[in-house]
């Protein structure tokens, strides 16, 4: 086992899971996959290499984990290896949105997978930290608190579905002033506790309409819950106004 300092990034397609399970890739008898089953497997394969294929050569890429691939990378010049991490997940995210333009023809497909492939989102998660490096048979594998910690921030408290998020350890390195959109937060877990972040948002039209559906949900919850909070019936109109009823 070697032991490393440096970079953990997970990249992850959001709404895969929803996607998947519609379409029930993971119920498949004897491994036969129906035509939209097939189709979900295809497309989530064939985003998730267009971004492999947009990190490779920045950083190593370890494992793929269903929606997510996790990478890594060392460097005796941090600050320049994370310039370049940001500048390579711009261009991911850029890909990975114009991918899902170029197969906007696969809505004409019958087979129901197809019609959700615009739901599909990317993310990515970045941290520095310390991690083992295992070697299993030909295969290497990252392990590690710091790893775990990478993999804890994919569950999170963020209501946008794209975004990076960068934990407080890479923005001691490289400032993220000069991105745009970002946000500073505070992510809480039992096991851990709390995680300081810093998340930018590439999509600045797509977060203000998620961040306003958001609001306007909230206040129609609130409306109805006021609404039926004072319950009203046929028997109460017969009371107030001294009526008989049929």
């Amino acid at each position: 086992m070697e032991n490393h300092t440096g970079f953990i990034v997970l990249v992850d397609i959001s709404g895969y899971t929803n996607f998947i399970s519609s379409h029930n890739i993971d119920s498949a008898v004897d491994k036969k996959l129906s035509l939209g089953q097939a189709h979900a497997e295809h497309i989530i394969s064939d985003l998730l290499e267009k971004v492999i294929d947009q990190l490779d050569g920045v950083l190593q890429v370890n494992k793929l984990q269903g929606d997510a691939a996790l990478f890594y990378g060392v460097s005796e010049d941090n600050v320049n290896l994370s310039d370049k991490i940001i500048k390579k997940l711009q261009t991911s995210f850029e890909v990975f949105n114009q991918r899902l333009s170029e197969i906007k023809f696969c809505e004409a497909c019958t087979c129901g997978t197809c019609v959700d492939v615009g739901n599909l989102k990317l993310k990515s998660f970045v941290h520095f930290g310390d991690f083992l490096i295992k070697k299993i048979n030909q295969f290497k594998e990252i392990a590690g608190q710091d790893v775990i910690l990478a993999h804890r921030l994919m569950k999170n408290s963020i209501s946008v579905s794209e975004y990076m998020l960068f934990t407080k350890p890479f923005t001691e390195i490289k400032s993220l002033d000069s991105l745009g959109l970002i946000e500073d937060r505070k992510e809480n877990y039992d096991d851990i506790g709390q995680v300081d972040c810093t998340v930018f948002y590439p999509d600045k039209e797509l977060y203000n309409m998620e961040i306003s559906k958001k609001k306007s949900w909230i206040g129609t919850m609130y409306s109805m819950f006021k609404y039926f909070y004072h319950s009203k019936s046929k028997k109460g109109i017969e009371l107030k106004y001294n009526i008989a009823g049929s």
